[in-house]
Parts: C-alpha cells; sequence; structure tokens
C-alpha cells in the first residue's frame, strides 16, 4: 500500500509534512522535516511487510465474484452519480482489477460490512423499491458487497486462527519446586470454604539448569498486566497443567492473583469435587507450582553470564495460567523460546567490540559447550 509525501492542510503548521496514503488519501501522520516524514513511511513499508510475511499462507487476491461485484458498484455510482466515498471508490478499484489486499484492509472490509449492515433496511436496496439502487446499495457494492463480506470475514479467521496459533508457539511454561517455606497452604475461610493458598512464581530465583542457561524471574515482571483492570487476561488456575481439572478463575472470584516482593501469589477456591486436591496439598503432597507466560515487549528479558553460566533474566511478561502441580518438571519443549533467544544473544556476543564491552570472551567458550553439551 503505497504512500506519499507531501505538504498539507490538514497538519498543523508547525508539523505541515504530511504522510498521505494514495489509496484514500488519509493522512497517516503530520511531520516537522521531510526527513522525520520519511522514517514514517519507512517505518509502515516495514511493518506491512512484517504483516505480509505473517499471514503469508493466506490468499489475499480478491474472488471473481467480489471483484464483479465491485465492477458493478463502480458502474451504479458512474449512473447514478451517488453512493459510497473516495475511500469506497479507492477499494472498489482495487478489487475490480484483482489487486490484493493488506491484512488491515480485510479488517477494515470486515468492520464497514459490520457497520452497514442496518442499510439493508433501507428503502431502495432491492431491485423494484423505489430509489433502487440506493446510495448504501451502491456503497455495498463498491467494498466488494456480500461476497466481499463473506470473504472478508473469511480472511480476518484465517488471521486470527494464526495469531493464535503463533501466540501458542511464544507461551513459555515454567515448574518451580518448593523451599519448606513456600510450601503451599490450605485454609478454611469464616463461610466453610477452603482456599488453597501460595506462589506461583518466587522472583530472584535461579532456576534449575533449563538445557545451557537458568532463568530468574525479576521482581515487578508481571505488575504491568496484572494492575490493569481493562483489557487483561482472564487468568485460570490448573491442577498439574491440567485444563481438564480447573481449580479456579478470576472473572468467576474463585481465583485471586497479586505480586509482591516475593513473587505472584494466588489463592484460589477449588470446587467441592476437588476435595482430593485439599487433602494432597495438605499432607504435604504438592511439591511446587507451574505458571505460563508469554514475554511483552523488546525490553522483556536480558541475558548476563554468571560463573560461566548464561542467566536470562525475564522483566516484563503477560501470565495466563497458574497453579499447583504434585512432581515439578523440566520439559524441553517448554523452553523453545528462551533457546531461540539464547542463540540470538550468542551471536551477538561473537562481534569483537560486544564481547569487548561485555568482558564476556573468557567465558564464551564455556557457555557454548554448555549449550552443546545440552542438546
Amino acid at each position: 500500500m503505497p504512500w506519499m509525501i507531501q505538504k498539507s492542510d490538514q497538519c498543523p503548521a508547525a508539523r505541515p509534512y504530511a504522510v498521505i496514503k494514495e489509496s484514500d488519501g488519509s493522512v497517516e501522520g503530520c511531520h516537522e522535516s521531510q526527513e522525520a516524514a520519511e522514517k514514517q513511511v519507512a517505518a509502515l513499508y516495514s511493518a506491512e511487510g512484517e504483516e505480509s510475511r505473517k499471514y503469508e499462507d493466506i490468499n489475499f487476491t480478491p474472488p471473481e465474484g467480489v471483484r464483479r461485484e465491485a465492477k458493478k458498484g463502480l458502474a451504479w455510482r458512474e449512473e447514478h452519480g451517488r453512493g459510497g466515498t473516495a475511500v469506497g471508490v479507492a477499494r472498489a478499484r482495487d478489487l475490480s482489477n484483482g489487486t490484493s489486499i493488506s491484512p488491515s484492509t480485510a479488517k477494515r472490509m470486515k468492520s464497514y460490512f459490520a457497520r452497514h449492515e442496518v442499510d439493508k433496511q433501507g428503502e431502495g436496496w432491492s431491485p423494484g423499491e423505489e430509489g433502487w439502487p440506493s446510495a448504501g446499495r451502491i456503497a455495498w457494492s463498491l467494498w466488494g458487497g456480500t461476497p466481499g463480506q463473506r470473504w472478508a470475514n473469511k480472511l480476518v479467521r484465517q488471521m486470527d486462527a494464526e495469531d493464535n496459533r503463533s501466540a501458542d508457539m511464544s507461551m513459555e511454561r515454567r515448574d518451580f519446586e518448593y523451599a519448606d517455606e513456600d510450601k503451599l497452604v490450605v485454609e478454611q475461610r469464616s463461610d466453610g470454604t477452603y482456599v488453597i493458598r501460595g506462589y506461583a512464581v518466587m522472583y530472584n530465583r535461579l532456576s534449575v539448569p533449563l538445557g545451557g542457561f537458568r532463568e530468574r524471574i525479576m521482581p515487578g515482571a508481571f505488575d504491568e498486566v496484572l494492575k490493569r483492570s481493562e483489557d487483561r487476561v482472564d487468568l485460570v488456575s490448573y491442577f498439574n497443567h491440567d485444563a481438564n481439572i480447573m481449580l479456579g478463575r478470576e472473572s468467576s472470584g474463585t481465583l485471586r492473583v497479586w505480586s509482591d516482593d516475593r513473587g505472584v501469589g494466588f489463592e484460589v477456591n477449588p470446587p467441592k469435587s476437588r476435595e482430593d486436591i485439599l487433602e494432597l496439598v495438605s499432607r504435604g503432597d504438592v511439591k511446587g507450582a507451574s505458571f505460563t507466560f508469554q514475554l511483552r515487549g523488546p525490553n522483556s528479558e536480558t541475558w548476563v553470564e554468571e560463573d560461566g553460566m548464561p542467566i536470562r533474566e525475564v522483566r516484563s511478561a503477560s501470565i495466563y495460567e497458574l497453579g499447583p502441580v504434585v512432581q515439578p518438571a523440566y520439559l524441553e519443549t517448554s523452553v523453545s523460546v528462551a533457546k531461540r533467544s539464547l542463540e540470538a544473544w550468542m551471536a551477538r556476543q561473537d562481534v569483537p567490540e560486544v564481547q569487548e564491552r561485555a568482558g564476556f570472551p573468557s567465558v564464551l567458550a564455556k557457555i557454548k559447550a554448555a549449550i552443546l553439551r545440552s542438546l
């Protein structure tokens, strides 16, 4: 989707250089200088390229039915002089020519059809009615009509599925074994109900070796997510990682989660059918806890070296699930994301100036050897 740069009266006088989308004339940003505007254009092209690569298995070329409907909309608008906007006309031209649309355009198409579904109730929507075809009917065709609606909905479903798959691939899960002072406890409330209380994440605690590296969760790593009141993940608690053994959920009030100086604590009210789990915790048979998380943003982790071992420090992450486990275990698949990050970090240490600044040359060989031994 090309962009152009020109001075525009749609921008403030102090920032006259506008980045304009050629397809519909909309202003994407206003800047003080041509150079600043060029930087935005470069970022837009980069983002579009990343988005396209993400959905490279999805076909964004308009099907024949969509192309026919867009051509009909253009012909109607030419004949009747009504219907649609400059954006709709630009969209129709691209669709009628069979030009592949961007993922963001597919989402806009879906939103357009959802907003204008009500137009079908207006006079002149169907043949034989006065005012046929109405302005709304013409605009509907410009966006690809009902075939375009079905196609856009399909594309968004495919993109959502890909987003979910990508999210699943970037999810990480960790188990840790309780020290004596960290053990879960069962408490009875005044209303006679029982809760399991303890910590699912311990800050500043070094993990067991995880296949060539170790890890620590830094204080406050989950604070930004846990403090949000809106657009927050609905946390759940499972027993032994098993989604079929749910203990509680935040949205139902049966799970409460907080972050303090020690870590991420939780309190969950298991259903009455899980009294056996209460007994296991009370007897001390439950040896640890588990949590599922995902890094947030470019500064979400750092790597350091301690005693010849790479240490991953998690500084910002989202948490999705937590709960008690009978026997904490290290799973190779649960650290695949971290291992890719480790490999990238190791590659950067091979740059001489980085090595010299970080002071790592003397230990790099040991680190690499440790990684190779673990594979």
